[in-house]
């Protein structure tokens, strides 16, 4: 239990050096956070010991193939906000 109270007196320190030099606005983002974070339960969170490694991998892949066609979408966007920029529109 020792060691426990170490590790949480350490994690605590760091978050409090990292919080004083935070603005304000950042805080609330912060407190949000740790509102979400206590409000999950421990069955919440996903324990990969059970998985294999091909079924990790092909996850991986699977989430790739989702983040490469949005980001091929936010570029569409961001070119056409341009244009209504440059177009006067916005």
């Amino acid at each position: 239990m020792a060691v426990h109270n170490m590790v949480q007196s350490s994690y605590e320190q760091e978050l409090l050096q990292i919080v004083n030099h935070l603005p304000i606005e950042r805080l609330a983002q912060i407190v949000n956070f740790a509102r979400y974070i206590k409000s999950q339960t421990h069955e919440d969170f996903l324990d990969f010991a059970d998985e294999c490694k091909e079924d990790i991998l092909a996850d991986e892949a699977q989430w790739e193939a989702k983040f490469a066609v949005s980001q091929e979408r936010l570029k569409q966007m961001a070119a056409r906000v341009r244009g209504e920029i440059q177009a006067g529109r916005t």
